[in-house]
């Protein structure tokens, strides 16, 4: 499909191409980006910033260094360095890979037992690089809140030479455990949001990684302290594309290949008259296998629903441990408010006949 639309060729045959601008939407992308983007003298991350963004370990440093609040955090490559991180990280904690994406192999832990425990049926008895590690943090616990809502929220930021300008606030359904996510919609619902705070604190986390031109992706937890950094991402989030060129009338793709091209555009955001969302749909944490699907057709008649995808094909194993690999169905569309948006996702939920091994 690309051959039709660009000169498809090897990392090392970039630069004979002589291109104007450089970007990646991947995180496994964002170091070699870097690199050339620097041999290229092309805006976009320094190697140094695409490290500590795609590192939790050495982002989570960098934050703590700066005074973008705090997390205790530890880097677990084996056994040894596993004891070292239960002196610093009081419990209960988060482990997650250093380089992990989309909730993978993502635990809360509660003991020591059993953080020794997981980390042997992890790494086992060999030591892993840093990068293949995993990383013990501070639980950060939201604020309660209602469901069907979360207690977080993501901030899409625009970056050109230095310069942080906010795009959007989207706002996040409840967590399946252990830290599952159901997707998200915009506009967040009112009130729960002080967006001066959280834009404050992502243009500071911003700031301290020193992030150079490009579309930027920041989850932020809504604690009784107030706003919590939990991941910076270099890079526009996936299903925000889909709620962003909905809700606001914004292409952050567009957005990011023209800063790319050392553009400076002007982003002309509307405000949504509806409650735009995309929700993902996710198989019990016991689910071994996805059995079948039935009412997927009375869902999508549904007047709230404009798409609805079953991700996992039928007689598929499943391992709540991928994380946003392992979701079954995403379901997109709008409703008036966030009441009705409360209101259908039971009623839509009810209508989806979904069986499970």
């Amino acid at each position: 499909m690309l051959t039709d639309l660009a000169d498809i060729c090897g990392v090392d045959e970039v630069s004979a191409h002589r291109p104007d601008g450089i970007t990646t939407f991947s995180d496994f992308q964002m170091d070699t980006t870097a690199r050339l983007a620097q041999e290229l003298a092309l805006p976009f991350h320094s190697p140094a910033t695409a490290a500590a963004i795609t590192r939790k370990f050495l982002q989570r440093e960098t934050l703590n260094a700066h005074g973008v609040g705090y997390a205790a955090t530890a880097l677990i490559t084996d056994r040894a360095s596993t004891e070292e991180a239960l002196d610093r990280v009081p419990l209960p904690g988060v482990l997650k890979p250093n380089r992990g994406v989309g909730g993978t192999d993502t635990y809360l832990v509660q003991s020591a037992d059993e953080l020794l425990r997981l980390v042997d049926d992890l790494l086992g008895d060999r030591p892993r690089h840093p990068d293949a590690g995993f990383v013990l943090e501070t639980r950060l616990v939201p604020e309660p809140v209602a469901e069907p809502w979360g207690g977080y929220v993501s901030v899409e930021s625009m970056v050109r030479g230095g310069r942080v300008h906010q795009l959007g606030i989207t706002g996040k359904f409840a967590l399946s455990a252990p830290f599952r996510e159901h997707g998200g919609f915009v506009p967040p619902v009112p009130g729960s949001v002080d967006e001066e705070a959280v834009y404050g604190l992502a243009a500071r986390a911003l700031d301290a990684l020193r992030v150079g031109d490009s579309v930027c992706h920041t989850e932020i937890m809504m604690t009784r302290s107030g706003p919590q950094i939990i991941e910076v991402n270099g890079r526009a989030g996936g299903n925000i594309v889909d709620l962003f060129r909905r809700g606001h009338g914004i292409s952050l793709i567009e957005l990011a290949a023209r800063l790319a091209l050392g553009h400076e555009p002007e982003v002309a955001s509307r405000s949504a008259d509806q409650v735009v969302f995309h929700y993902f749909g996710l198989a019990p944490r016991n689910a071994r296998v996805f059995s079948e699907a039935a009412g997927l057709e009375d869902v999508r008649g549904m007047s709230e629903v404009e798409r609805l995808d079953v991700i996992v094909p039928p007689g598929s194993s499943l391992d709540w441990r991928r994380g946003f690999r392992e979701r079954v169905y995403t379901c997109g569309g709008s409703v008036a408010d966030h009441d009705a948006l409360a209101e259908f996702l039971p009623r839509m939920e009810r209508l989806l006949d979904l069986t499970y091994g």
